[in-house]
């Protein structure tokens, strides 16, 4: 299912009014957004590159929730329920985000309500897709968990290689796959190296990068997988 892009929902006059609200940030790949420890609610639409959106389980570890694009908004459920973070948010990328102060965020929740009925619409289609995903990774197979996060990693935060089918993908360590599957890291290490020596992914030359060969064909095996 498509995701609602918060920025795409908004109307000429509306759109005047959020960047009049706001200011510009920058954030270079790697950098931390948002931590979950933070008690500066402010919310923010990206206006340039991609972001990753994680949350901790109740065991400590954590789980991988979404990656974030050009036109979607982030961090405004704290803002909203003036509580603290629920997630963690790092940049892929380097990313441009207007920012709003929470306070400035919630005077156009209360002043303007088309924010609140597009905020509405945003937030159920987040919920809808978030519970399909729990439903998928709570009935598959260890092995289909990794290659459909894959999958999933390769189609929202892939980076083309140019002239290929080829995407690469930054700042993933195994040991992030591993608690992102529920996992072991051995495990991991070997369901890598299987689809390295079946020609569907490629470690990169640098720590904590793959490059995923060709995403279609990488969800055509799943799927086999799935099937057999």
């Amino acid at each position: 299912m498509a995701i609602s892009r918060f920025w795409d929902m908004l109307d000429d006059r509306e759109k005047t009014v959020l960047l009049r609200a706001g200011r510009p940030r920058s954030y270079r790949a790697g950098q931390r957004l948002v931590a979950e420890t933070d008690a500066d609610c402010w919310t923010g639409v990206i206006t340039e590159g991609t972001c990753r959106v994680t949350g901790a389980r109740e065991d400590g570890s954590r789980s991988y929730l979404a990656a974030r694009r050009r036109g979607d908004i982030i961090g405004e459920m704290a803002a909203v329920r003036g509580a603290r973070r629920s997630g963690e948010v790092t940049a892929v990328t380097r990313m441009v985000v207007h920012v709003l102060p929470a306070s400035k965020f919630q005077w156009l929740l209360q002043t303007h309500p088309s924010f609140t009925r597009h905020l509405l619409t945003v937030a159920l289609d987040r919920l809808q897709e978030a519970d399909r995903r729990r439903s998928e990774f709570a009935v598959a197979a260890t092995e289909v968990r990794l290659t459909r996060l894959l999958v999933r990693l390769a189609r929202t935060e892939g980076i083309a290689v140019p002239d290929s089918r080829s995407v690469v993908l930054y700042g993933i360590a195994q040991t992030d796959l591993a608690e992102w599957c529920g996992m072991s890291r051995a495990s991991v290490q070997r369901q890598l190296r299987r689809l390295g020596a079946e020609g569907l992914l490629r470690a990169g030359p640098r720590r904590r990068e793959l490059t995923v060969l060709d995403p279609d064909e990488l969800m055509a095996a799943t799927a086999r997988t799935e099937s057999g």
